[in-house]
């Protein structure tokens, strides 16, 4: 492959990865696959190695347009709050086990490289692009 090319294909996301934008972080977890006596998950997840305390950015999908997410109902309000976040490199993991129930931690970066004031948000969908440099995700975080 020529070299100059790859070097090329890399530089934007060396660009960002030394902007700062990438003030956030993330962790991906896992159900923890603990069955209670019934036979339910115990409702715990775990840290996925390897996808911990990942520098991003998750602004909301678009701000040119107003998200119609809240759906009321008699006895509730349901508000779902959408991000589309940028990993720092790429990860194919990622795409490979959200639909095994993962979600996503994501939450402020502490100055030290640990997450803090983080939220849980279910991953909606995973994305890459083609030359293998970056990560997308859409996720949601819902509240009653």
């Amino acid at each position: 492959m020529n070299q100059s090319i790859q070097l090329a294909l890399s530089y934007p996301m060396d660009v960002v990865r030394a902007s700062g934008l990438l003030s956030s972080l993330c962790t991906c977890q896992a159900p923890s696959g603990v069955f209670d006596d019934s036979g339910a998950p115990d409702g715990n997840y775990v840290d996925v190695s390897g996808l911990v305390n990942i520098p991003c950015t998750a602004p909301p999908p678009s701000d040119a347009r107003i998200q119609a997410t809240e759906v009321r109902a008699l006895a509730e309000i349901t508000a779902a709050e959408l991000h589309h976040v940028l990993l720092d490199n790429y990860y194919p993991a990622i795409d490979l086990g959200w639909r095994g129930g993962w979600r996503l931690m994501l939450g402020d970066n502490d100055g030290a490289g640990n997450l803090i004031n983080g939220f849980a948000y279910d991953i909606m969908g995973v994305e890459s692009d083609s030359q293998e440099q970056l990560t997308r995700i859409e996720v949601k975080l819902a509240t009653l």
